[in-house]
């Protein structure tokens, strides 16, 4: 898949969307993406990685952690900045970038 056709599906959503790398791969980093939790509206960055990273098909992460005692979260540095996510496998990397972000903000308690 083409890194910047597939950020161009995501700028409808968040128009401040840019390609990050991570080891040399694209990541799409979202500023201020709102999403919809079991508590409400949250606005903040988030960093979708649609290739394989730390055992997981895809990941998702965000900025803080969007629900505090809800789920686990694990935090990692990607990036070169700290990031948190939980535990949520499955979602292929094959699939487009607005599928893979869509399967894990469904995630999301």
């Amino acid at each position: 898949m083409d890194a910047a056709t597939e950020l161009d599906t995501l700028k409808p959503m968040c128009p401040g969307a840019a390609i990050w790398s991570e080891g040399g791969q694209a990541a799409a980093y979202l500023p201020s993406f709102r999403f919809q939790t079991s508590e409400g509206e949250r606005t903040m960055d988030l960093l979708l990685v649609p290739f394989a990273h730390s055992g997981y098909s895809t990941r998702l992460f965000f900025k803080e952690v969007p629900l505090q005692g809800r789920v686990q979260w694990t935090q990692h540095m990607v990036c070169g900045q700290a990031w948190w996510t939980r535990s949520w496998n499955g979602v292929p990397a094959t699939l487009p970038w607005l599928q893979i972000l869509g399967a894990h903000l469904r995630s999301v308690p």
